[in-house]
């Protein structure tokens, strides 16, 4: 037993060994030969880098082929980091030191931390240039190319950035493009054949971010074979692809059309706050204004302003803090926001052909119906003076049917179907009806324009006051009559959007289709121009209106702006009577401000081409200031006038019209 114990204790000993060194061979083995391909896939991926190459985006055009959005070449000075890594402490100081100093002298004040800060920016990716000055001139590209021995990783290129031909013009309606955000980037369908890096520019607002799958491009692919340290050693030429332009856009827009409408808003707001007001009146303070021009067959958006406004150039090279405050200071009146589709408004009296409607609709009336207004309307039942509804001044116009209550604005006409709505409800299908029948034009909802940051706006009714009450808390959660009676004409809680207003005269227009606006018409291939992608004409909803309701109503509307008492005949005076605009006037009176102007218009009738709508804040009465907006713009659609063309750069000074003239002693 001891005499074999050594021999025993060494076969034990062999055969751990084998079994360790048969087990190394075999994992060898596996390394080697099984997972060879694995292993160089690894490696080959470790020596080689992609780098994404932006393409440019594809351009915005009008309906008449202007250029509204381009891209134009800059020259963008760069820092390559992983030549700058490499130079000792001295040399990188020296190199950022003469760069900000050249820089400096261009009219680009930087300084060597600017620089640092810049180069650190985990943003960009570590195999791409970093980007620190866009913009430079030409002569300081040359000096950098001429001193690539003093200035290694310093260089200057030429690339791609936004152009906005027409500078501020149409701002709201185009949008802008910034550096794409972290969550912007993750929001990013991984499969997409147009992906992101963190450098990338991406739609922000407007079109620009509405059509972004369309107006990026493809980007291009470059491969780069680097070191072990990350160093780049040459491009392979093997798997780089060049980027592919985006498509281009074609909208609805006319940017004539849309140039007289963004000077005549601008230059009435200005000539009604230099107006003394009407007795009793708050002082016009006015800054925001809006209008809309569509086609009310189709539903394309011909022009749509909205001031104050903004310049999206502002945008190309990135925006300051201070500036971006500046966009979003209330005290500047928000110009980054689209009043026509973002701002809500009391409509006023241009609600007065939809309560006319709802009236037929629910069996009210006829278009033949009359009363005798005496400027005074009592709620029935009820005692005191806040059951007394007057028209402006309580000035009686007698008997009238629906055409002349449309046609003179009389309030107590309107005052008494809203209050019939409510006595009469059994009757007519509930409480709710006159607010179901008032949405069936699309007032409460988003009209589906393809914009971002839409309001729906607000028709209000007993239910919603009851839980509007129970939210916030109100006195009273009681509907009343009197609720319907300001309802009526466009008061109390009512809110609508100028492009609700626009797509409502619009539906009256083309008999009763509630028509989807559409700036976008057409889709182009960027860079063969073939169309892609057409915009068809959407009908959200068609709205029961018998032909005669609605040559009561049309001919109603057709005399604000020809018949005697009018509210609208003066601001028409001398307009082709060949060529009739149906149109309302409105005045939203809210507390302790001054009035807010709107009008309402289609043209020509019976079988109109155009609906326009016009507001104005705080700046006096519809029949006033409203019109004679409307007015301008008729005059340029009838060809009663010449089209101004819109001035490049934007410069709204350089059309050389004078505002709309407005019209005094107009009550609505």
């Amino acid at each position: 037993m001891n005499a074999d114990s050594p021999r025993l204790r060494l076969s034990i000993l062999g055969i751990v060994v084998f079994s360790m060194f048969a087990a190394l061979f075999a994992r060898l083995w596996y390394l080697q030969v099984m997972s060879d391909e694995d292993y160089q896939v690894v490696a080959e991926a470790n020596r080689v880098r992609e780098v994404q190459v932006e393409a440019p985006r594809g351009r915005i055009l009008d309906r008449n082929g202007k250029v509204l959005v381009d891209n134009r070449v800059s020259i963008q000075v760069t820092i390559d980091r992983t030549v700058l890594k490499e130079l000792d402490e001295d040399e990188r100081t020296e190199v950022l030191t003469k760069l900000a100093e050249a820089l400096s002298q261009t009219s680009k004040p930087t300084t060597v931390a600017e620089l640092e800060a810049r180069i650190a920016d985990q943003r960009y990716s570590p195999y791409v240039p970093v980007p620190v000055a866009s913009d430079v001139p030409e002569d300081l590209k040359i000096w950098i190319d001429e001193r690539q021995d003093e200035l290694p990783s310093v260089s200057a290129e030429r690339v791609a950035v936004r152009r906005y031909p027409y500078g501020p013009l149409a701002a709201h309606i185009l949008g802008y493009t910034g550096k794409i955000t972290k969550e912007e980037l993750d929001a990013v369908d991984p499969d997409t054949s147009k992906p992101y890096t963190l450098n990338d520019a991406i739609g922000k607002a407007g079109i620009e971010r509405m059509y972004e799958t369309h107006l990026r491009g493809t980007p291009g692919r470059t491969l780069l074979e680097v070191d072990t340290e990350g160093n780049t050693i040459r491009v392979i030429p093997e798997g780089t692809t060049p980027p592919i332009p985006g498509d281009d856009i074609v909208l609805n827009i006319d940017i004539d059309l849309q140039a007289t409408a963004e000077q005549a808003l601008q230059a009435s707001l200005v000539a009604a706050a230099q107006r003394p007001p009407r007795g009793g009146d708050r002082p016009n303070v006015g800054k925001v204004g809006s209008t809309v021009v569509l086609d009310p067959n189709t539903g394309g958006v011909l022009a749509m302003a909205s001031v104050p406004g903004y310049d999206p150039t502002r945008f190309v090279d990135g925006i300051s803090e201070a500036e971006w405050s500046e966009l979003n200071d209330p005290a500047n009146f928000y110009p980054l926001n689209n009043w026509a589709l973002q701002g809500q408004y009391a409509p006023g009296s241009t609600f007065k052909p939809f309560t006319a409607w709802s009236a037929l609709a629910a069996g009210l009336i006829t278009p033949e119906s009359t009363i005798n207004d005496t400027g005074v309307f009592e709620v029935p039942g009820c005692r005191g003076e806040s059951c007394r509804f007057r028209n402006d001044g309580s000035k009686a116009y007698g008997l009238v049917d629906l055409r002349r209550s449309l046609t003179v604005s009389s309030d107590v006409f309107y005052y008494n179907l809203g209050a019939r709505f409510w006595i009469e409800q059994e009757a007519i299908g509930g409480p709710e009806r006159f607010r179901q029948l008032l949405e069936e034009w699309g007032f409460g909802s988003k009209t589906g324009i393809d914009l971002p940051a839409e309001q729906p706006g607000r028709i209000p009714s007993p239910s919603w006051k009851s839980q509007f009450c129970e939210a916030t808390q109100c006195i009273d959660p009681t509907w009343r009559t009197g609720d319907n009676v300001n309802m009526s004409i466009g008061q109390g809680d009512v809110l609508v959007t100028p492009l609700q207003l626009a797509v409502a005269y619009a539906a009256i227009g083309n008999g009763g289709r509630v028509m989807q606006p559409q700036l976008m018409a057409e889709v182009r291939d960027g860079v063969t121009g073939e169309v892609k992608l057409r915009n068809e004409p959407v009908v959200r909803h068609t709205i029961d209106i018998p032909q005669h309701w609605r040559d009561a109503i049309v001919d109603g509307l057709v005399g604000v702006t020809t018949r005697e008492g009018g509210t609208a005949r003066a601001a028409f005076a001398g307009f082709p009577a060949e060529y009739p605009v149906a149109a309302k006037t409105g005045t939203a009176q809210v507390a302790n401000k001054a009035p807010t102007a709107v009008f309402g218009a289609i043209g020509p009738a019976p079988a109109p081409q155009y609906a326009i709508s016009v507001l104005l804040e705080e700046s006096g009465y519809g029949g006033s200031v409203a019109a004679p907006i409307a007015r301008r713009l008729f005059d340029v659609l009838a060809g009663v006038a010449p089209k101004p063309e819109a001035p490049l750069g934007g410069n709204l000074a350089n059309m050389d019209l004078e505002p709309p003239e407005a019209v005094e002693g107009v009550s609505d």
